[in-house]
């Protein structure tokens, strides 16, 4: 059970891979500018972080899958509406049903994520659930694009987004089916810690030595919300300004869906890899060394114009993008009597973000007549970003 449900973010960010992907190569075939474009995430993005700000408030450990599989039916409507209904005005509103659906499973998701572990707070758990939970939805939003590339860009041009979109389907059919079993699942649990209440309440008490270096530990929640929330503002303009800048460099669809697989996918395992992590989460050099990867990556996007150097600058970006998921993740879930708020504030953040950094993008982008500018602009923000980063942990480094 607990392989089956750290798959379903992988699934989850698969569909969302998919279908950001082809609606914004599609946008981008039609002609349309670099703002319109950029508009596609900031539509699903809105009404994310609306719905997750919400959730925030009323979900629990009870209702977690109620929502999730709530949201899946609104996520199978939306999914035919981009089947059944293709022209570019009405991508954004089945963008905006995507945003429902997607937010009624991650932020539900995250309540329920450690409750598959034998215990929820132990410092030991903690690095594996956020790894793992990292590199799920990291491989699933990398293999969107790459499915994508390989069915649209390489086996049918004409007719492929289509075919894509039809998966879209049946995975969402498949994660409701795997939700609905895990909804049985989780209320058998809730049904017997609820008869075992009482041996609960009597269980013998962490060690001193581990409840005093409990107490060591700051909660840095909030600087994970400012170090993830600057990197979640230059990888939507990323994942936006891509499809834009490589049309103007007559890159294919199969050569743009390949750059953005190699930043996910190199997200993926350098968060997996982190699975053993101790302390180091609280020091400040090992995130500014990871930042000083996405500033170069992002140079590289802006003064270069070769395919195979995008590839590399991606494989860089995700090494920086991996980093800052996992200290995001890590830091929500360290403190468990605030985690279920934590969140939803993460989720906040990812849609908040989406909205206005890709809209920003794209005005820039078009204001300056230079596809280049996002990301000059995304590198001076994670200076900034590593700076803060680093005076602020100071005093932590020889923890």
């Amino acid at each position: 059970m607990k392989i089956i449900f750290y798959l379903l973010p992988c699934v989850m960010n698969i569909i969302m891979g998919l279908f950001f992907f082809i609606t914004m190569r599609r946008l981008a075939i039609s002609g349309a500018d670099s703002f319109a474009i950029s508009g596609t995430m900031a539509v699903w993005a809105f009404i994310y972080a609306i719905v997750s700000a919400l959730l925030g408030a009323v979900q629990n450990k009870k209702n977690a899958t109620k929502f999730i599989l709530a949201g899946e039916g609104i996520l199978i409507l939306s999914m035919a509406g981009f089947l059944i209904f293709p022209s570019m005005d009405m991508q954004y509103v089945w963008l905006f049903g995507s945003g429902i659906g997607t937010a009624m499973f991650f932020a539900p998701f995250q309540v329920i994520v450690k409750m598959l572990d034998s215990n929820e707070t132990a410092q030991e758990t903690l690095p594996k659930t956020a790894a793992v939970y990292t590199f799920s939805w990291s491989f699933g939003f990398a293999s969107g694009p790459f499915i994508a590339a390989m069915i649209w860009g390489l086996l049918s041009p004409e007719t492929g987004w289509r075919t894509c979109y039809k998966i879209n389907i049946l995975l969402v059919l498949a994660v409701t089916c795997v939700v609905w079993f895990l909804h049985c699942f989780i209320r058998r649990k809730n049904t017997a810690g609820e008869s075992a209440g009482q041996e609960q309440k009597t269980a013998p008490p962490e060690s001193e030595p581990e409840q005093k270096k409990k107490e060591k530990l700051p909660d840095l929640a909030v600087l994970g919300w400012i170090v993830a929330g600057t990197g979640f503002i230059t990888i939507a303009m990323l994942r936006t300004q891509i499809p834009y800048r490589c049309g103007l460099l007559e890159m294919s669809t199969a050569q743009q869906g390949i750059i953005l697989a190699a930043v996910s996918y190199v997200q993926a395992f350098l968060a997996l890899s982190l699975w053993k992590s101790r302390r180091w989460m609280y020091h400040p050099f090992p995130i500014a060394l990871a930042a000083l990867c996405g500033i170069t990556a992002l140079l590289l996007f802006a003064f270069t114009e070769s395919y195979p150097v995008y590839v590399c600058a991606g494989l860089l970006y995700g090494c920086y993008s991996g980093a800052f998921c996992f200290f995001f993740a890590y830091h929500s879930l360290a403190n468990p009597e605030k985690s279920h708020r934590y969140v939803a504030v993460n989720e906040v953040i990812v849609g908040s973000t989406s909205v206005f950094a890709p809209l920003a993008a794209g005005l820039l982008a078009d204001a300056a007549k230079n596809s280049a500018v996002p990301f000059y602009i995304g590198a001076a923000l994670i200076v900034m970003a590593m700076i803060y980063q680093v005076s602020a942990t100071w005093r932590w480094r020889r923890l």
